[in-house]
């Protein structure tokens, strides 16, 4: 992988690994799939159907979280192989669900983002062997790796990054592309090219009594310091949306894991507020602090999986949500 950005004689703080997958030709897709009500009751209905038939995703996760408008969302990330998604999707029992002007009349929020990850565009870092996210999937870890923990070291991680700045051409100041629909309030967003997704999570549930004391008193409340920077400041932060999730079960009750699902215009705004801004030089302080203090026997595992989004592949659809969810605002 490039390291363009790696300083001289650099080594890292932590040990760090990344996903990798023999097949690197063809595409991964993730579709996030939400509802803004106070249950995921409908929701529900139709993913029991559509997550478990043909061309079912490999992964679904559920969470909730509350937007910065107060707003419950309960929502699903589903993982699939490109021609394995379109497949799906040109099922009428998945995609017309979504097209029914009964969805209007139901009086609740939908939304679904879908994006294509060439491998060329995306990267992956765990701080342990155990796979989460989309490295459920992967044939294998590599590592520890070298390239992590320095400013530039995501982009490193990216291999399109060797020939493209990968910068958005308009940022946060340039409308989005949006179509609507005739059925009411059915708008479809285009993300621009090089949009970044960040999908970051944390993993506490196998931390003894001590560590999941340290984490969640220590680290855990100066994490959501930053995640509400990012959220609550958008144009500060050149980030167009931040939602810090909590992981549910099968059944929606609490997991011991979390993750923050963000949208920035792109990979530089992110590494702009990770080697700079105050919360996360505290989030990053405070994890080499728990570092330091367990070392080796650190149960704590933390993961991301990064994305500089190609200009086609994507599909952001919002179904009567409120004007703030998602890219949704920022739509022309």
């Amino acid at each position: 992988m490039p390291r363009n950005n790696m300083p001289a004689g650099w080594e890292p703080p932590a040990l760090a690994w990344q996903s990798a997958w023999q097949d690197d030709e063809t595409p991964l897709v993730t579709g996030v799939f939400g509802i803004q009500c106070e249950s995921p009751a409908l929701l529900d209905a139709w993913a029991a159907r559509a997550f478990s038939g043909a061309c079912a995703p490999f992964a679904a996760e559920r969470g909730a979280y509350v937007d910065r408008f107060g707003v419950s969302n309960h929502l699903y990330v589903c993982y699939w192989r490109k021609p394995a998604y379109d497949r799906w999707w040109s099922l009428e029992a998945n995609s017309g669900w979504w097209r029914d002007s009964e969805r209007i009349a139901e009086r609740v929020g939908y939304w679904r983002e879908i994006y294509t990850m060439p491998f060329d565009r995306f990267e992956t870092l765990h701080s342990t062997t155990e796979p989460h996210g989309i490295g459920v999937a992967a044939d294998r870890m590599d590592g520890p790796i070298m390239e992590h923990g320095y400013p530039g070291g995501m982009r490193d991680r990216i291999p399109r990054s060797e020939s493209s700045d990968l910068r958005s051409a308009g940022g946060m100041a340039a409308p989005l592309d949006a179509r609507s629909s005739g059925d009411g309030p059915r708008v479809a967003v285009s993300p621009p090219e090089n949009m970044c997704v960040i999908r970051s999570g944390q993993n506490w549930a196998h931390c003894d009594a001590e560590q999941r004391s340290w984490y969640l008193e220590k680290l855990h409340p100066v994490l959501l310091e930053g995640m509400r920077y990012l959220r609550d400041n958008p144009l500060e932060a050149n980030c167009y949306s931040l939602r810090f999730v909590d992981r549910k079960d099968d059944s929606w009750s609490a997991m011991e894991q979390s993750f923050g699902l963000g949208f920035a215009t792109d990979v530089h705004a992110f590494e702009q507020w990770a080697k700079s801004h105050p919360t996360h030089l505290a989030i990053f302080d405070g994890f080499l602090q728990m570092v330091d203090t367990f070392g080796a026997d650190l149960q704590l595992r933390l993961w991301h999986e990064v994305t500089a989004l190609p200009g086609e592949g994507c599909e952001f659809e919002y179904i009567a949500c409120h004007p703030g969810t998602g890219l949704l605002s920022y739509a022309s």
